[in-house]
């Protein structure tokens, strides 16, 4: 069920965002991502950065509210959370190694906004 609720979350965008170097088509996606590095210790700060700067740009392009944002933030950390907890002991590992390393080398390279 899980699987699925992530998957539907990431084929039917929230709030559309187009950037070819970058993948992110929604804020609770990109927040999952960042929750990702946050439970695989990669949140460096350069992740940190990236991430608050993709954040803010979505809430700039978008013209997101405060309301909006809490939901989106509440979204992608909900389906973080719950990836997490379903990995199991050890489980994790695996996922830190893939998906959190790329979502960490992708909110590293999020660049500054202009």
């Amino acid at each position: 069920m899980r699987a699925l609720s992530l998957g539907l979350l990431l084929a039917a965008p929230i709030v559309g965002f187009s950037q070819k170097l970058h993948k992110f088509d929604n804020l609770a996606e990109a927040v999952y991502f960042f929750e990702v590095t946050l439970y695989c210790g990669l949140a460096t700060d350069a992740v940190i950065r990236g991430y608050h700067y993709l954040e803010d740009d979505f809430r700039r392009t978008h013209h997101l509210t405060s309301e909006e944002m809490d939901e989106q933030r509440g979204k992608g950390w909900s389906l973080a959370h719950a990836e997490w907890q379903n990995r199991g002991l050890g489980g994790f590992r695996a996922w830190c190694a893939t998906e959190g390393r790329e979502a960490a080398d992708t909110l590293s390279s999020f660049p500054p906004p202009a």
